[in-house]
């Protein structure tokens, strides 16, 4: 009995907590979201009030459909819809060409509303219909003057919390129930503060992942908007001199490429957007690659009769070349990569590909911290090359690992199911 108030007192006092990370994690998706609002509105030269006209032929309404239905698959949203100032005109994610009916179960916070309408975000709403819990955000959606011209709505079913209040009202119902249970839910309040913590752990993960993931998204889209126009100065002078043959020519759209390629990462890692997993013969895709990159320095070795394994055929192609080329960069004069496919040994149904070097190999700080975004040996590296794989590979329901060892080699393992 004293267990099980314990327990009780020590939900009460974590809820609370739990409660205002999955606000905060939810409040950044939100923000999140209206920011690629708000660059897809302020690309296109359409004023956002044709956005609001329904009709079948109004295609950036329909584009907006498509991104809020994208939205909702992606972080399991229960509603998701956008809302003109004046509350008279809204956009959901289903295609319908009415302009006002929507299926959310609330009506509009008038004061959150209102404060979104002043250009900041206001904290989520906990809002229960029935047996569930949802949190609510609004976000403003901002035109190229910084003004706000739409709110976007989501709805999050809020799981967690109602999960801990059915837990604590559970704990307080068996801490006046029979003696002879006191055992029973001593293990329950055990297993369940070590789930807790578990949850609590990965909510803060998921937290400084959103975060990262908003600052990429901003950054990306102030750097390539200059890059282009730099980009196409840089081809007008050098068709203007290149009589000349001024090496600097070349060098200026080089760069600009580079950087074109990190903001891309930038732009993969805070959207990721989800996989299509259909079955692929990993051999032919392997053979494809090396052909591609023609170093002699690569050799290939791949078993007869492999299996075709489900995977993402651009995602499994952006796992190899990272890999590659991470490989390929650290040899030395003599260095070689051998890139092995095989069957699972315990799982007849698997594949196991190796892609193996004897480079100069990594020391064991660079190997706990090879996975973490934004860690990178080079100075010209994003670091999120193998934050990246690692995403991708986990995406397609595989596992990687990596062994190194400074001054003689490394070699990255990748799992992947049929």
């Amino acid at each position: 009995i004293i267990l099980n108030f314990w327990g009780w007192f020590f939900i009460r006092s974590l809820k609370a907590d739990i409660l205002a990370q999955l606000k905060e994690q939810v409040q950044i998706t939100g923000d999140i979201y209206a920011t690629q609002i708000s660059n897809r509105i302020i690309t296109e030269p359409a004023p956002i009030e044709d956005w609001f006209i329904p009709g079948r032929n109004n295609w950036n309404r329909i584009a907006l459909q498509n991104l809020l239905y994208e939205f909702k698959s992606q972080s399991k949203l229960e509603d998701v819809f956008i809302v003109s100032p004046d509350r008279a005109r809204l956009i959901g994610y289903e295609l319908s060409d009415s302009a006002v009916s929507y299926k959310s179960h609330f009506a509009l916070n008038d004061d959150l509303f209102r404060e979104a309408l002043q250009g900041t975000s206001p904290e989520p709403e906990l809002r229960q219909f029935a047996n569930q819990y949802f949190l609510t955000t609004y976000s403003p959606i901002l035109d190229l003057n910084g003004d706000v011209v739409a709110i976007l709505v989501t709805e999050a079913p809020a799981e967690l919390f109602a999960n801990l209040l059915t837990f604590e009202r559970n704990l307080l119902y068996a801490a006046t129930g029979a003696l002879g249970l006191i055992l029973v839910f001593a293990t329950l309040i055990f297993l369940a503060v070590r789930q807790l913590f578990s949850i609590q752990e990965e909510l803060q993960q998921q937290r400084q992942l959103a975060q990262l993931g908003q600052m990429a998204a901003m950054v990306a889209h102030e750097i390539r908007n200059p890059l282009s126009i730099i980009k196409g100065a840089a081809d007008v002078l050098q068709r203007q001199y290149a009589s000349e043959g001024n090496e600097m020519f070349n060098f200026i759209p080089e760069e600009i490429d580079r950087l074109n390629r990190l903001v891309n990462e930038f732009l993969q890692f805070a959207r990721q957007k989800p996989l299509k997993l259909e079955p692929h013969h990993p051999g032919e895709l392997l053979r494809s690659l090396v052909q591609q990159i023609k170093d002699q320095r690569i050799s290939l070795e791949i078993a007869e009769n492999l299996s075709p394994v489900k995977m993402d055929r651009d995602a499994f192609r952006q796992v190899m070349l990272n890999i590659v080329d991470n490989a390929l960069k650290s040899l030395g004069e003599d260095g070689q990569v051998f890139i092995r496919c095989t069957p699972h040994q315990s799982r007849s149904d698997g594949m196991v590909i190796e892609v193996s070097d004897n480079g100069c190999g990594m020391s064991k700080e660079t190997l706990q911290k090879i996975f973490e975004p934004f860690y990178s040996t080079r100075a010209t590296g994003s670091g999120l090359g193998m934050t990246i794989t690692k995403q991708l590979v986990e995406k397609m329901n595989g596992s990687i690992s990596i062994e190194s060892e400074e001054g003689k080699g490394t070699t990255v393992k990748i799992i992947l199911p049929k």
